[in-house]
């Protein structure tokens, strides 16, 4: 059983990918004028970067075309945000214009996927290590 409907994957993307279009103009602009926004509650409340502190830098750099220091200066993450934010609008239009359900076929894929132990683990012990280096980073 799916943790989402198709509707709501669909919506719940749709919603993200706007938010994220919107995020990434933002921080644009601001970069421009050198204003620094941080919205990561871990950062303002313990100091201490989360696991995804960077990718908003990193997209930008990806963005630019500085790719080493999208993954090395700031976040990998940023790489997957980068081409998830390609790629699912695009994906979305053209489920939506050939009334097909290919993303939440995937989604449905990727999600079974995830409850397997040789897949999770590995992805959760990137994860740790990445908030480690964020820390060690001092991001």
């Amino acid at each position: 059983m799916a943790i989402l409907t198709s509707r709501n994957l669909y919506v719940f993307v749709t919603l993200l990918s706007i938010v994220g279009w919107i995020w990434l103009v933002v921080n644009l602009f601001l970069e421009q004028h050198s204003v620094g926004v941080s919205v990561c509650l871990s950062k303002q409340i313990t100091d201490v970067p989360c696991p995804s502190c960077g990718s908003t830098r990193s997209v930008l750099s990806v963005f630019r075309g500085d790719f080493l220091e999208a993954i090395f200066r700031w976040n990998p993450l940023g790489i997957v945000v980068s081409l998830a934010l390609m790629i699912l609008p695009i994906w979305l239009v053209y489920d939506f214009l050939t009334k097909k359900q290919t993303l939440y076929q995937k989604y449905i894929t990727a999600e079974n996927l995830l409850k397997n132990p040789y897949l999770y683990i590995p992805l959760f012990i990137f994860l740790a290590l990445n908030w480690i280096w964020n820390i060690y980073k001092g991001l």
